[in-house]
């Protein structure tokens, strides 16, 4: 039984009263210290001036927008929310202190008896965009183990959710919150109830004009996507799950509300704007890409060379920036990838696919989507390389016109195998067993130091290396580590959040060579949200330039990943270009894809060895969309695959 240890009674509103208008500069009302003071019951604290303010009562709950709302406001004292921990209910009520920081005034509430948990909740209010946006930095401060779950319950300052609010759905539909209670978007953590799951964390709310003068507007409420958030009626909660503690014991989140103008589509360019601020889109010309080409070390190393120069003859120069061919298969090991972690570079010579005797003898045939496919190692055969080799081998790509992608790494995917194996570097058993693998494969703990420090390590050496000469970068399999997934005892706390630090850590590598080095090269996941396994996934390219995803071109998966790379691009790998071919071209026709084409694995046939008819019906469907430039758009409802596609 939880017991209450303060009162709160609620005062909520909505920010209809709220007009736009230039000029805002922010200030308090109450003249405060620049330190801690204790908060006068009686007083209001005010950001902004006129029309363009927000007013905060003195427990730190909103009472209103608008200068006339805090003047009249009559309400009696709420709460801004509680926490339930340890079957009590704790108010943010009667904060310790509230301090003055710059632009912002930060409410502290602190419990220091058992058990002995801080909330601190700053808030700031900016003008920018033509929104209006009211931003609160959440930090939860406590012991790092916690005794049982906890679970913040943050006031929304809307009110009631109305049935209109739309929903940016984890299928890609925008949908409105209709008779639903709640809506949740679920990653690292817990969700406290249920609710229909989000592809964001976030839900635009139809806001009412306060003039006939005034445009039709909206309000975005968000949250960081590094961590679950239930959406209530009139409350954002999260659940710190015992076993995953606090990290550090200091937790943080950050809360957005924006005033803007237009429709939902503008309340997800806000919500990038705002909660993805430091997020920039991808590389413009990403968007150019109407063909994509993954090889896997094809035909002894000669088929990347074969399928170039078959390309080459059958596009137009002015055509062959529009396609990508990505070299994969290039380094010795995965999870090692010629990089010597201690010496801090590449191996000057290697061998590529070194484990092919035991690989070989995999099946050759499989099942997918329904059909007998081709799944062996065969044709993987072991060739020497060395960093001259690679750098040759993509260099013959861009001679010749073609955007050139590398593939960076297999999610976290190592072998025990491999020299430098340390056990307490390891998540769980499992993953991609190949040519490429050395020992029984297992997953890499993102939350572990050493991991962390040997992805940055090779990313910086990868970029100093091979930078003048890629334009991407590819991470596959980042759905090795999905939502929910806690650490190791070695390594405890939320391997997924960390997984998503360390994406958007590499991301900011490449961004900052890219901006030293003029260069343009994107950084793409490969999350594979939907596809046969993973129908809820980790949205890791929410932190990246766009996703290139080795789900197969499943005509399921493509839905799953609009809102994810809704500013960037959404590709596919397909194996499979002559048996699943239908599954490519419903892909290119509904869902903007460019059109994907293999080598290596798979039907094991790259664009040099197709017969002329499927030459034909390839470079057909590269007509019909090299002229529309990629633009993601959620549906009303997803298209459906349907026989006459096959």
């Amino acid at each position: 039984m939880t017991k209450p240890m303060q009162p709160m009674e609620s005062v909520r509103s909505s920010l209809a009263c709220l007009t736009i208008r230039p000029g805002l500069m922010l200030m308090a009302c109450v003249a405060l210290a620049g330190v801690a003071v204790s908060a006068p019951q009686e007083k209001l604290f005010v950001l902004g001036r006129g029309s363009e303010c927000l007013t905060l009562d003195a427990e730190g709950a909103l009472v209103g927008w608008g200068g006339g709302s805090a003047q009249k406001a009559t309400a009696q004292p709420s709460s801004a929310g509680e926490i339930c921990y340890a079957g009590n209910i704790l108010k943010l009520a009667k904060p310790a202190a509230v301090t003055r920081e710059g632009s912002g005034i930060s409410f502290t509430y602190r419990w220091p008896e058992e058990p002995k948990i801080e909330v601190v909740v700053e808030h700031r209010l900016t003008r920018k965009d033509r929104a209006l946006t009211w931003t609160r930095e959440v930090q939860v401060k406590g012991a790092a183990q916690l005794a049982s779950d906890l679970t913040v319950s943050l006031e929304s300052g809307l009110a009631a959710l109305p049935a209109d609010t739309w929903l940016p759905l984890i299928n890609g539909v925008g949908a409105s919150l209709g008779t639903n209670q709640a809506a949740s978007y679920r990653f690292a953590g817990a969700l406290p109830k249920p609710g229909p799951l989000l592809a964001l964390p976030m839900l635009s709310v139809p806001a009412q004009p306060s003039s006939s003068r005034e445009p039709p507007g909206r309000v975005l409420l968000a949250a960081d996507p590094y961590f679950s958030v239930l959406f209530t009626a009139t409350a954002l909660e999260w659940t710190y799950p015992a076993r995953g503690g606090l990290e550090n014991g200091n937790e943080k989140r950050t809360i957005v509300i924006s005033r803007h103008e237009g429709s939902p589509e503008q309340s997800l360019d806000c919500f990038f704007r705002t909660v993805l601020a430091e997020v920039p889109p991808g590389p413009q010309w990403l968007h150019d890409i109407a063909l994509v080409d993954y090889d896997y070390m094809s035909d002894g190393g000669q088929g990347w060379f074969r399928d170039i120069d078959a390309l080459t003859a059958a596009l137009p120069k002015a055509d062959r920036h529009k396609a990508l061919l990505c070299l994969h298969g290039w380094y010795d090991y995965l999870g090692r990838y010629c990089f010597d972690s201690k010496a801090g570079k590449f191996d000057s010579e290697w061998t590529a696919f070194p484990s092919y005797e035991a690989a070989k003898k995999a099946p050759a045939f499989g099942q997918i989507g329904g059909e007998r496919v081709e799944l062996g190692f065969a044709n993987c055969k072991p060739v020497k390389m060395s960093l001259k080799e690679v750098h040759a081998r993509l260099n013959y790509a861009r001679a010749r016109g073609f955007r050139v992608g590398m593939y960076f790494a297999d999610g976290m995917n190592a072998g025990e195998g491999l020299a430098d194996f340390d056990p307490s570097c390891l998540l769980h058993w499992g993953g991609w067993q190949g040519p490429d693998s050395k020992g029984q494969s297992y997953m890499q703990n993102p939350l572990h130091p050493k991991v962390r420090a040997f992805y940055l390590d090779y990313t910086k050496a990868l970029l100093a290396e091979f930078g003048p000469d890629v334009d991407a970068l590819n991470w596959d399999e980042t759905f090795h580590i999905p939502p929910g997934q806690l650490g190791s005892e070695g390594a405890p706390g939320y391997a997924d959040r960390a997984m998503m630090r360390l994406t958007r850590e590499v991301t900011r590598l490449v961004e900052d060579y890219n901006r030293k080095h003029r260069r343009q090269i994107a950084f793409l996941t490969s999350d594979c949200l939907g596809a046969s396994g993973h129908e809820i996934g980790g949205p890791y390219a929410l932190v990246a330039h766009g996703t290139y995803q080795d789900s197969w071109c499943q005509p399921q998966a493509w839905s799953y990943g609009i809102f994810s790379n809704y500013r960037n691009v959404l590709w596919s790998c397909c194996w499979w270009p002559m048996t699943k071919w239908s599954w490519i071209d419903f892909a290119v026709r509904q869902y903007q894809a460019p059109v994907s084409l293999s080598n290596g694995w798979g039907n094991d046939k790259g664009f040099s060895e197709m017969t002329e008819d499927q030459r034909a019906r390839a470079l057909a469907l590269f007509d019909w969309r090299k002229d529309k430039p990629t633009r993601l758009k959620w549906f009303d409802q997803v298209p459906a695959y349907k026989e006459e596609h096959r």
